[in-house]
């Protein structure tokens, strides 16, 4: 199978999954997938693929359907779950299918260490800046869609919040959950770390041009540890992506909250009616 036919697979692929869940001159919009030879295939001539967590099960589809071998739900000792090939029966090498997070896989991509990435948001300001320096456009396509979403614990007695709400909580405005019609506790609003693709998601959609409260015990650097943290806490909020909440870090000690009355489920992603609906996007080298 030569590059050309992997690339045209790989972006049909993700045609298929029309629900997987402020830029400069370095990053060009493609409104429609095209034909992009890749310079560099990986062994047997696949394209390296790289992405953010929540993207890694696209990723092992691709593979898994360019290949023709069953793909299963894998659950790891840290609780995550993963969509791995079944390798039984098939004779040759795999390529890999590992993601090694949103803010890692830009670096690879401009580095030219991988050919294509997945990813659930477009490049940072700092992203931009390393690939001006190192001449590289990024050419960014909409493939899925996924949603940026709120858990807190299963005991909390507080189903949705407002967007106002949010901010304010994030801001250290609000403190306390009977502020928002909860119990009188002490509200703990979880972060993430500043280039992980869940951070720069909050700031983008919800936080804009607001400052963010200063918490720097309550900064989480893994994608799975909110789901950690808030199942142990009652009085925690924190955030991540549906598709991930979903299946790959399913917990029955955490739910989802509502955004301005609206759930956060596939029919209000596919409609857009959820207010924190996101796109998945496809993003190679122009060159």
């Amino acid at each position: 199978m030569n590059v050309h036919s992997v690339t045209r697979i790989v972006f049909n692929s993700l045609l298929l999954a029309p629900l997987l869940f402020g830029c400069t001159q370095s990053v060009e919009k493609s409104e429609t997938p095209t034909l992009v030879v890749l310079p560099s295939p990986g062994e047997d001539g696949f394209p390296r693929i790289d992405g953010s967590t929540s993207t890694a099960p696209l990723g092992a589809t691709i593979f898994c359907s360019m290949l023709d071998v069953p793909c299963e739900w894998v659950t790891f000792i840290d609780e995550n779950r993963y969509l791995m090939p079944d390798l039984t029966g098939y004779q040759g090498d795999f390529p890999g299918t590992g993601h090694s997070g949103t803010h890692s896989a830009y670096l690879n991509l401009i580095n030219r260490e991988t050919d294509l990435i997945l990813v659930a948001r477009e490049p940072s300001t700092e992203e931009l800046d390393l690939a001006s320096l190192s001449g590289i456009t990024l050419v960014s396509t909409p493939v899925a869609l996924d949603a940026f979403v709120f858990i807190v614990n299963e005991n909390n007695p507080v189903d949705g919040l407002s967007l106002e709400q949010i901010q304010r909580i994030y801001t250290g405005e609000l403190t306390r959950w009977d502020q928002v019609g909860g119990s009188a506790q002490e509200i703990h609003p979880y972060q993430r770390n500043e280039q992980s693709g869940s951070q720069q998601l909050m700031l983008s959609f919800v936080m804009k041009d607001l400052q963010m409260v200063d918490a720097p015990l309550l900064v989480l650097m893994k994608m799975i540890a909110p789901f950690y943290a808030i199942s142990e806490d009652p009085q925690g909020i924190g955030y991540s992506v549906f598709y991930y909440e979903e299946n790959m870090a399913p917990n029955e000690r955490i739910k989802l909250l509502a955004v301005d009355g609206i759930m956060p489920d596939q029919g209000t992603i596919r409609s857009r009616d959820y207010s924190f609906t996101t796109e998945v996007y496809a993003i190679v080298r122009a060159d």
